[in-house]
């Protein structure tokens, strides 16, 4: 079950083969497993793919190439028919001509589209994303509200343990037995197609010799009680980013305050000399830039903000990464639209494999935990940063004191196993290691454990206790020399109530549901319920969820209300309690004619409106009118159908001078309106 947070014109080819001072990169050998997309019928996509293959292949008549003709090629954003027909489909035919299995990054050159609009989904969903599954082997659904899990080249990291799997190129994981057939997706875009040439000169200009600062933003200040999940996931990933950049030898400016650099409190620019800055990754400023003058991009700058809508349009608009492409910056990384924060790119593991010697293409893609979801990445992911071999400290990294805890998100009554492993072998008489939580009520654990002589690494259970709400404890391991910590999120059994729809009137019945963190026990558990207002609703004093469920439903009874009410539903069990609001409304929003009066003979509409749309099987309004002569009505009645707020009855005025008042009457509620004949 999710547990987290929600916590964004044409070019002429001979012009771009013939620009001065154009540095060819050698030819990379995973350049023939790049296969560049481009669009027949866009002009400045056709020469963007141009520049591009130009740039990376010696010969470039062998360049792995896929045209696919759209029918906008302006158009942001598709539908599921076209997506299929128009970009899945022929894309799927170029793979299979390359060899699908050979490919294994796919570049946009100045594609438009880059947003999914499909049936069962929430919003936009990231074209470049759904690319990156193309064979349907990660999944074959779309998610809402969020992915059920990882990819399978996805790196999980602890940040606050410092446990960091060992870099894999995506080569490597490919080659892998049962590895998904899987793309690293990347788009050379911005607001003119020279800022997308641009992403290549820059990237095969300074492949191996980035130089430059790095600007880390958080925002939660001191981290010694924030635990590594919610919102404390970001800062956490953002705080190791910096510490990995600082071991490289890179000046780091890591700004704490809620305010970002630029703003209130922060620096007004970053580094406060000036510097051209190298890397970039911060929060959290919904669907903004703050510049031009806060950040001066060095040429192959990498940087991207961890916010929704992100990238709400690489081409242009308020949001992050457009502002910074048109700025000077050389890759970024964005959501087209809300991605919760594990969704979103991690800073501390992309940074500390680019340092390892990874290309962009891997490092995002080996940290980017969904598949078919809202990221989407922009610039060449052949272009590496440091040199294959890695840079200092990194070359390979060599062993780290670190602190791993096996599930980090425990259930009330469940257990894990931590293990702490060190930098260096414990001495002759052992390592004794005393541990501590802050919540001593929440965990059990071993007030001290030792390393034995020699040994590197020693394991110890962590047991979580019952607990009403969801806490977030500190483990804390003293060594003598250092401490370690980590943390863990224990969850009570029952997580959630909900109802099928939150405003309701006339007296509807609706359903509730009792949602918990696990599927109930063999003997079940009894969830008691009730409402704060029996006028407005009542529920079951309690529901039974049955053994290997997760949740149960229970109808809600409500009733007709003169004027707006709310009661809250509230759940039990065990002493955790969770609740959600239901207000009742009036039946009748309003009554009107249009127009309110007229000549006699003239069309009329006598119309009515629901504060709430109707439920199934529709509802019925009766109508009884005061004069028939001047409003003759034809019908007693009007039926409006389910789903629909609206109905309205036809006639022609009657003689006059005169006047008719009509009454609507649902659900408890009366409406009225007069019409006069002139």
């Amino acid at each position: 079950m999710t547990r987290w947070p929600h916590i964004l014109k044409s070019l002429v080819l001979v012009a771009c083969l013939s620009s001065p001072g154009r540095v060819y990169a050698e030819d990379d050998p995973l350049a023939a497993s790049t296969l560049t997309v481009y669009v027949t019928n866009s002009p400045d996509s056709v020469a963007v793919k141009d520049h591009y293959i130009q740039a990376r292949y010696q010969e470039p008549s062998s360049a792995p190439v896929c045209g696919i003709a759209l029918p906008d090629p302006n158009s942001a954003q598709l539908n599921e028919t076209e997506y299929i027909n128009s970009v899945k489909t022929p894309i799927r035919d170029c793979l299979n001509e390359a060899g699908r299995t050979k490919i294994l990054y796919i570049v946009l050159a100045y594609v438009r589209p880059f947003a999914l609009i499909l049936p069962r989904g929430i919003g936009y969903y990231s074209l470049d994303s759904y690319l990156a599954d193309i064979w349907d082997q990660y999944t074959t659904q779309d998610f809402n509200t969020a992915p059920a899990g990882p990819h399978g080249y996805y790196a999980d990291a602890q940040n606050r343990g410092n446990v960091y799997a060992p870099f894999v190129s995506l080569q490597a994981y490919r080659a892998q037995p049962r590895s998904l057939l899987i793309y690293s997706v990347w788009r050379l875009d911005g607001a003119t197609p020279a800022i997308a040439r641009g992403l290549v000169d820059k990237a095969t200009q300074n492949m191996n010799t980035l130089s430059g600062a790095a600007c880390i933003d958080r925002n939660r200040g001191d981290l010694t009680y924030l635990p590594d999940s919610g919102y404390g996931f970001g800062d956490w990933d953002l705080r190791q980013a910096a510490a990995f950049l600082a071991s490289a030898g890179i000046t780091v400016t890591e700004d704490d305050q809620e305010d970002e650099f630029g703003r209130g409190a922060a620096p007004p620019v970053c580094p406060a000399s000036g510097d051209p800055v190298a890397f970039y990754s911060g929060w959290y400023s919904l669907n903004n830039y703050n510049g031009p003058g806060v950040f001066n991009w060095a040429p192959g700058a990498i940087g991207f903000h961890l916010d929704s809508n992100s990238l709400k349009d690489p081409r242009g608009g308020s949001n992050w990464s457009a502002n910074a492409l048109s700025h000077g910056i050389t890759v970024t990384s964005g959501a087209v639209y809300e991605p919760y924060l594990q969704g979103l790119p991690r800073p501390a593991g992309i940074y500390r494999n680019l340092l390892e010697g990874a290309n962009v293409g891997d490092a995002f893609l080996r940290n980017t935990r969904w598949l078919k979801w809202m990221i989407a990445n922009v610039g060449d992911p052949l272009y590496r940063p440091f040199p294959a071999s890695g840079q200092f400290p990194f070359n390979p990294p060599g062993p780290e004191n670190s602190f791993f805890i096996q599930f980090r998100d425990l259930l009330e009554g469940e257990s894990t196993t931590a293990t702490i492993n060190l930098a260096s072998p414990a001495p002759p008489a052992g390592l004794n290691i005393a541990l501590s939580t802050n919540t001593p009520a929440i965990l059990t654990l071993p007030e001290s454990v030792t390393v034995d002589p020699g040994a590197t690494s020693v394991s110890f259970p962590i047991a979580a206790s019952f607990t009403p709400d969801m806490v977030s404890p500190i483990v804390s391991a003293d060594t003598g020399s250092a401490i370690l910590s980590n943390s863990v999120s224990v969850y009570p059994l029952l997580a959630n109530v909900g109802l099928t729809q939150s405003t309701v009137s006339a007296g509807q019945t609706i359903n509730g549901a009792v949602f918990l963190n696990a599927r109930a026990p063999a003997t079940g558990i009894t969830v008691a319920l009730t409402s704060t207002d029996p006028s407005v609703a009542t529920v079951p004093a309690s529901v039974v969820i049955q053994p290997g469920l997760a949740a149960a439903a229970f109808p809600v009874t409500t009733f007709p209300v003169a004027s707006s009410k709310t009661t809250t539903i509230r759940a039990s069990y065990n002493d955790t309690r969770v609740s959600v609001n239901l207000t009742a409304v009036p039946a009748l929003s309003s009554a009107s004619f249009t127009p309110p009066s007229a000549a006699p003979g003239a069309s009329v509409l006598f119309e009515v409106y629901l504060n709430v749309p109707a439920p199934p099987g529709g509802v019925t309004v009766t109508l009884t009118n005061s004069n028939p002569r001047a409003a003759p009505l034809s019908v007693s009645s009007i039926m409006i159908p389910a789903g629909s707020r609206y109905g309205n009855a036809g006639f022609t005025a009657g003689a006059g001078p005169a006047t008719a008042t009509v009454q609507a009457s649902y659900g408890g509620d009366t409406k009225s309106a007069t019409f006069t004949v002139n």
